[in-house]
């Protein structure tokens, strides 16, 4: 079985690392970032953000295995939403006001037409399907951090610093990210390719279909912001 779980991870990062090389908004965020582009991020992030909780929700519900259900309680759940100080999403926030919106439009924002699709296909994977396609498919997000060639985080990070001119605290969020998402990502793969086979009717390729489902899901949401920045003045 270690070696089936070595052999699917390596597939799952084909495919994230396949999808962020073609993430139109890498290629915004290197060449023409601006602090209005930058602000239309954080509002769209944070409509993300909250669903995505909503999401994490859906698998614990469907889950029946006390250890996977510990675990994304632990970090998906509760390190994020129960310990203020951890809050990924004030930390979002305080990045926002950074670049220039107040706390109330980040708050109050709508989401793009490419970001609500893009949440449409997150929701059906967790809300209807097996928990381990919802586990997967939320997992996927966090591998953009550990597939080789991406770092997504931390690049992002780096760039909003020397082309916006924001401090190392005004893009915690990204820098966090870039750790954590290493530990979460992590273990929750670790959960599905411990359990794959074992959850009825739930092969191996329909888990890599919910991981590139998922990543195109992202480009939808990424690619959406990185046009909708370029119309901004």
């Amino acid at each position: 079985m270690h070696g089936t779980a070595n052999k699917l991870q390596v597939e799952i990062d084909k495919i994230v690392a396949h999808y962020m090389d073609i993430c139109a908004w890498r290629e915004y965020s290197a060449t023409r970032l601006t602090k209005k582009g930058a602000a239309l991020y954080v509002t769209q992030h944070g409509v993300f953000t909250r669903h995505s909780r909503r999401c994490w929700a859906y698998v614990v519900g469907q889950c029946p295995e006390t250890d996977v259900r510990r675990l994304i309680v632990r970090e998906n759940l509760y390190e994020e939403e129960g310990i203020e100080a951890q809050s990924h999403y004030l930390k979002l926030v305080k990045m926002g006001v950074a670049c220039g919106h107040t706390a109330e439009q980040i708050h109050n924002a709508k989401a793009l037409p490419s970001t609500r699709a893009a949440l449409l296909i997150w929701e059906e994977l967790c809300k209807d399907r097996p928990w381990i396609i919802g586990c997967a498919a939320k997992a996927s997000l966090e591998q953009t951090n550990q597939v080789h060639c991406s770092d997504f985080s931390r690049v992002e990070g780096q760039r909003w610093m020397d082309k916006l001119g924001l401090t190392h605290d005004e893009v915690e969020f990204w820098m966090m990210h870039d750790e954590l998402d290493k530990e979460h990502g992590s273990g929750a793969f670790e959960a599905v390719t411990r359990y794959v086979g074992k959850v009825p009717g739930v092969t191996e390729e329909d888990v890599l279909t919910a991981v590139e489902d998922s990543m195109v899901a992202f480009n939808i949401f990424l690619d959406g912001i990185a046009k909708e920045a370029d119309k901004l003045k």
